[in-house]
């Protein structure tokens, strides 16, 4: 039987006193063509350029309706006018506990979590597949892992998808880095719309958005 890990490739408008805007994405997961979970997306604009964004995901493999593989990850990030600028995230991979916590302060972004380390960077990002300016990075932020990781991310120029039963034009975009093959694509207007991945262990994954 096959080790599942997700470890390796490894988210309304209106205006109250606090926040300004919610914007959610809500996507179902499939692997191999299967429905194994869901993946959501919540982005809420504070006061003074702050951002929360909360990611929760959910999955579970069968094998004849055996649960064999179970996944579940929740990271709450805050965003300083599009850069990083703290994150608490928490994930169980299969039995593995993983927990990532850490701050931005002058140019350098602290981990107290999985170790007490340290990376310059000025405008520090996660794999924030929602914001298009994270196609102008050369390094992100693994939110499971706590990895500064390099990348690279290449423009494959327009195609027509499948989209909510609808065909649309999107722009498909390649990220690739170590143990990472990604696509994603995004309208014309840069809204993020679906996400592929296959696996080191060439699992296709693939991000349906409801």
């Amino acid at each position: 039987m096959k080790n599942y890990s997700f470890k390796k490739f490894s988210l309304v408008l209106f205006c109250f006193p606090i926040f300004c805007f919610a914007k959610d994405w809500n996507f179902d997961v499939l692997m191999d063509g299967k429905l194994i979970g869901e993946h959501t997306f919540q982005l809420k604009e504070e006061e003074e350029k702050f951002q929360q964004l909360t990611s929760n995901a959910n999955f579970k493999v069968t094998v004849l309706s055996i649960p064999v593989y179970k996944y579940k990850h929740i990271s709450q990030e805050l965003w300083n006018n599009n850069c990083l600028h703290s994150i608490n995230a928490s994930t169980q991979d299969g039995g593995v506990d993983y927990k990532v916590v850490g701050k931005f302060e002058t140019n350098t972004f602290k981990l107290i979590e999985p170790a007490k380390e340290a990376f310059s960077a000025e405008c520090p990002m996660t794999f924030s597949y929602w914001n298009p300016l994270m196609l102008k990075q050369s390094k992100l932020l693994n939110v499971q892992m706590g990895e500064y990781t390099q990348v690279q991310i290449k423009s494959l120029g327009k195609e027509t998808i499948k989209v909510k039963n609808e065909n649309i034009e999107a722009d498909s975009y390649r990220v690739t880095g170590p143990k990472i093959n990604i696509q994603i694509w995004y309208k014309d207007n840069k809204e993020w719309v679906k996400l592929e991945s296959i696996t080191p262990d060439d699992h296709h994954i693939s991000y349906i958005l409801k």
